[in-house]
């Protein structure tokens, strides 16, 4: 077959132009503006709409047209350069074109296609490149090249190994929730940048509708529930709290679709638990920073000189785990003076906005005793939990134990003593700049500061508000449990908390709390919904990374570009795992063997290759005895009130254990996998016009 010359600036062209048709229509006096020269259109503006967005644009806006952190994006990339250009905007007949000010593009043609949308978005994404190569419309992740055949829906993909599929750059929740999988709550050190300014957003959000007091989905009123409703000391414990991070992510996902709440593996090695004050002391997501921006904007606001200024720079990008940390360093650098009163409101200000998960009322790992810094085992006397004590938990028979006991057997569970106390004590932590008698504060500061969290006073009082932020308590808040949820860090804590126990379930499933029927308020579960956490729709994963593949044809190979696998990951897993998604039945029976870092493996390469990870045996369907139609995959979700068990021919997906071949990679010093996967026949060759998924996946997991 001939090489394909079409670039996909070129394809881009030829979808406009069929879907214009005959149309006339003039836009603005450009016509057809897409033939315009590439330079011109990427700053062409219709009726003062710009056509195609600048980087900038994207990142400054939501696509509905909201400053962002005030309406959320219901689709993960609605903030991307092509999401947010007008072009796209104008295809998908979105603001301002929906009929309010423009009709939908093109004028007088007919509408373009879901998928050739999301392609000319894609060019626009990757720079509105003008040479590359186009190989195959509508299947997603293929990498543009022009050594591959030109290929048609529906017809066989020939995948070089110098080329490959694409990891997708964005959250893996993105795609689960398009195809409705169960979500993924990852560990908080090891998510991407994108993945944390997510979930920023989504606690931004629900912070904004504090100002609306009656409003359940604000902040303040979820907080609020822990503080009237919280379970602690017996069997409720563990089944309260997991209701209660489900509750609250919803919340954040009725505003952000694919965020889930992250745990934090807290015995991590970069937590140094045997003297954890010379550890991170809390995850760095977590922790206080200032941008480059903020400085400059704090520079001004302080009137400081040049030599301030310069020396103010130096805080950009570094992170401090409290408000301590961080203005001992300003005082390094400006002076004492800038610490106090509304300079160092100023800066709480600063702080607070670069980062969503930060909390001025925490001062992690700090103690005090007669007016001295001293230790956790000193002052609480608890200690830091290690990965010996998880384990020692983890093994123990019964749940009374475990996670508490009974009303008729009251028993305190190991689980919630260390290390759920010990780390609601050890985020706290205590005001290593408290004072009972300051003088320098102002009055509503004064008044707020000293009992905010002794459980002396609660009546009467509005948490959370902006005045809180700049109290100075002598404990952090995550020491109460009338203050704790307040702390963006309670939700990482719980979220491990809760894979602890669904850890622990795994090996002692047959052990369950005494008295299942009770119900949790202030819902209507009962302890016996909370058993199973996937009927919530989330599971713990490590890490993940997903390669989108499509249904459009099958994958005769299967090469995904390198994946980079970050340090926490390479050095601390227990398990790795290849999933395939979303496979219908297959007409033949196969096997798929996988390998790593071995992009030019084939049914030839042996199983005894060190790169090869392992392999899955897929019984195939057959020939359909049905009529038209019977085989066909049926849609992701029923229609509305079809109550019949799911089709003999969903698609599943299928998991591969690559743990062995994945460690001794990492071990070797690869920083990088690659993963390759071989459909081989019951002729044991290759069958390269069987396979079908929708995605794959590499997983990691504690």
């Amino acid at each position: 077959m001939a090489e394909d010359t079409t670039t996909r600036y070129e394809r881009v062209k030829n979808i406009l132009n069929e879907a214009a048709g005959e149309s006339a229509a003039d836009y603005d006096g450009f016509g057809r503006f897409w033939k315009l020269p590439l330079e011109q259109l990427l700053s062409l503006e219709i009726f003062g709409v710009r056509m195609i967005s600048e980087e900038k644009e994207s990142l400054q806006s939501s696509c509905c047209g909201h400053e962002s952190g005030q309406r959320p994006d219901e689709e993960e990339g609605c903030n991307t350069r092509g999401a947010t250009s007008g072009l796209v905007k104008g295809l998908r007949g979105e603001a301002p074109f929906d009929g309010s000010r423009f009709p939908r593009l093109p004028w007088g043609g007919r509408p373009v296609a879901k998928e050739d949308i999301q392609f000319i978005s894609d060019w626009i994404d990757d720079g509105c490149p003008l040479d590359d190569r186009v190989v195959i419309y509508g299947l997603q992740g293929l990498e543009a090249t022009p050594a591959l055949e030109h290929i048609k829906a529906g017809q066989r993909i020939e995948v070089v190994a110098e080329r490959a599929y694409r990891v997708f750059t964005g959250s893996p929740n993105a795609y689960k929730y398009k195809h409705g999988e169960l979500k993924q709550r990852v560990n908080i050190d090891c998510m991407s940048n994108l993945q944390l300014d997510r979930l920023r957003k989504a606690f931004r959000t629900l912070y904004s509708l504090n100002k609306w007091p009656e409003d359940s989905r604000n902040y303040n009123n979820l907080a609020l529930i822990h503080q009237n409703h919280c379970q602690h000391g017996w069997e409720r414990f563990l089944p309260w709290h997991r209701i209660y991070m489900y509750e609250f992510e919803q919340a954040l996902q009725d505003q952000f679709p694919d965020v889930t709440m992250p745990y934090w593996d807290w015995t991590m090695p970069q937590y140094f638990p045997s003297r954890p004050e010379k550890g991170w002391i809390i995850p760095k997501a977590l922790q206080a920073f200032l941008t480059s921006a903020s400085v400059d904007e704090l520079s001004t606001q302080l009137k400081l000189n040049k030599a301030k200024k310069k020396n103010l720079q130096k805080l950009v990008g570094v992170h401090f785990a409290s408000q301590a940390r961080f203005f001992a360093d300003v005082t390094r650098l400006i002076g004492a003076e800038y610490t106090g009163g509304d300079n160092r409101i100023a800066f709480i200000d600063k702080l607070l906005a670069d980062n969503a998960l930060w909390y001025p009322l925490r001062y992690p790992g700090e103690y005090m005793s007669n007016g001295s810094p001293s230790t956790i085992n000193k002052v609480i006397h608890y200690h830091y939990p290690t990965a010996e004590d998880i384990q020692q938990i983890v093994s123990l028979r019964t749940f009374r134990d475990f996670g508490g006991g009974s009303l008729y057997n009251d028993s305190f569970g190991f689980l919630d003593q260390n290390p759920h106390n010990t780390m609601h004590i050890w985020t706290g932590g205590m005001n290593p700049n408290f004072r009972q008698d300051r003088k320098d504060r102002k009055d509503f500061v004064k008044d707020l500061g000293y009992d905010r969290n002794r459980g002396v006073k609660v009546a009467g009082r509005q948490f959370h508000t902006r005045e809180d932020m700049y109290s100075e308590p002598q404990y952090g808040d995550m020491f109460s449990n009338l203050t704790a949820a307040y702390d963006p860090i309670f939700w990482p804590v719980h979220a491990n908390v809760d894979r602890l126990w669904w850890e622990w379930q795994q090996c002692h499933p047959h052990s369950l709390p005494g008295d299942l029927d009770p119900v949790l308020t202030p819902w209507s579960y009962t302890i016996a919904d909370t058993l199973d956490m996937y009927r919530f729709g989330y599971e713990y994963v490590k890490s993940a990374y997903i390669i989108p593949v499509g249904l459009d044809a099958p994958v005769g190979r299967f090469v995904s570009q390198p994946i980079d696998i970050p340090e926490p990951v390479r050095n601390n897993f227990s398990y790795a795992e290849v999933r395939l998604h979303r496979v219908p039945q297959l007409p033949r029976s196969c096997f798929i063997r996988v390998f790593l870092n071995q992009p030019r493996a084939s049914a030839a390469t042996s199983i005894r290759d060190p790169h090869y990870a392992g392999y899955l045996a897929i019984f195939g369907h057959g020939p359909c005895y049905g009529g038209p139609g019977h085989c066909d995959v049926p849609p992701l979700q029923a229609r509305k009130y079809d109550l019949r068990p799911r089709s003999h021919n969903t698609p599943r997906n299928h998991r591969i254990n690559i743990t062995d071949c994945t460690r001794k990679l990492l071990e070797k010093g690869a920083e990088t996998l690659r993963i390759t996967l071989v459909v081989i026949g019951v002729d044991y060759q290759e069958d390269p016009d069987l396979l079908r998924l929708e995605g794959v996946s590499l997983n990691f997991l504690d």
